[in-house]
């Protein structure tokens, strides 16, 4: 079995899930007469999609897990930083100064050089870019995470798990005395580590079995999977709470992500779709630093700001801009290789 396609096609899916999620968001409160138990086609677009961020961090940990290169230290944390780091310096300067009108002069004054830093530091530079710091911090911690979910896979796994689901219920449930923990708890690894350590251990622990599982079972736990959905959203409809830290995503996204990752044996028959899955996964980081860019640019005109179908023609634009971004990355990236080879064999010939 092809575990890159299989993971390559959970990748793609989360990150159009990802596009999905912020098209939807102008659009959850708008007034529509199509509903399901209250929930117009918007919210429940919205909230469905709330699984990818969990899923990518089970990705970012199997991903690691299931990696040939070696664990080098401090060489993991360089090469990591290299591909993450560097490109979400990049372009939290790119939206810092998108926010300026691009005012060179707010790179150059100490006060915008400090709320640059803090802006670096929380990733707050656009609403998407929070996620970087919390990758981040968990590459840096991953090391350590692994020795011990190799040793006590069981006891570490229930420990992250306690520790996410105290955050998350900080978070979810509106208490006076933990608001000003919110931003803090949004921002840093403990909330998000037990989705972290679950995709370390997935490649090592019973993986076969669990797929074996949902084979048989299969239709039980689509069903399940719907209900928590449903669940979910109605939750977001008549609590006003629209986050994607809640306690139902413990449940709601790894079955979200074995279902997806278990339907690429019916969906492998398509050679395409596996080619059109790989390049969006390759590219998915790209597509999620630059789509919010694209979707700031359309909002700015009326009528993608409309119903529903305005809505799926922004996310569908939103989404192919962002893909061509990484068609001229990778572009410019294999000029420059190329560049540096032909200097190479100058410098050789000479």
């Amino acid at each position: 079995m092809n575990r890159r396609l299989e993971i390559d096609w959970v990748r793609s899916i989360s990150i159009c899930s990802v596009v999905l999620l912020h098209s939807s968001s102008l659009f959850v409160s708008r007034y529509s007469r199509l509903t399901l138990l209250g929930v117009t086609p918007a919210l429940l677009c919205n909230q469905v999609t709330r699984f990818c961020v969990p899923v990518f961090f089970m990705l970012s940990g199997l991903g690691l897990s299931i990696s040939k290169q070696p664990l080098k230290l401090p060489y993991f944390w360089l090469y990591r930083f290299r591909r993450i780091g560097l490109p979400y310096i990049l372009w939290t300067c790119f939206y810092y100064l998108l926010d300026s009108q691009f005012n060179s002069k707010c790179l150059l004054s100490i006060n915008s050089l400090y709320d640059l830093g803090k802006l670096l530091i929380t990733g707050g530079a656009a609403s998407h870019l929070w996620y970087i710091p919390v990758l981040l911090q968990l590459y840096f911690l991953f090391p350590a995470l692994k020795c011990l979910l190799k040793r006590f896979p069981i006891l570490t796994l229930i420990f992250s798990f306690l520790l996410s689901m105290v955050c998350t219920l900080i978070l979810y449930i509106p208490l006076p005395i933990t608001g000003w923990w919110r931003p803090y708890l949004w921002r840093l690894f403990p909330t998000w580590v037990f989705y972290f350590s679950l995709g370390i251990i997935l490649p090592e622990k019973a993986a076969d079995h669990i797929r074996v599982f949902i084979k048989k079972h299969r239709p039980v736990l689509v069903l399940v999977t719907v209900i928590i959905a449903l669940v979910y959203s109605w939750d977001a409809r008549h609590s006003g709470n629209l986050d994607s830290i809640k306690p139902h995503l413990f449940i709601y996204s790894p079955l979200c992500f074995l279902m997806l990752e278990s339907s690429w044996d019916r969906l492998r028959r398509f050679p395409s779709l596996g080619s059109l899955s790989s390049f969006v996964a390759r590219h998915s980081m790209t597509i999620y630093f630059s789509h919010v860019f694209f979707l700031r640019l359309l909002r700015r005109i009326s009528f993608f700001n409309q119903n529903l179908l305005t809505m799926l023609l922004t996310f569908t634009i939103v989404l192919v801009l962002s893909m061509l971004v990484a068609v001229l990355q990778g572009a410019a990236k294999y000029m420059l290789k190329r560049l540096k080879i032909n200097c190479l064999r100058e410098g050789n010939e000479n």
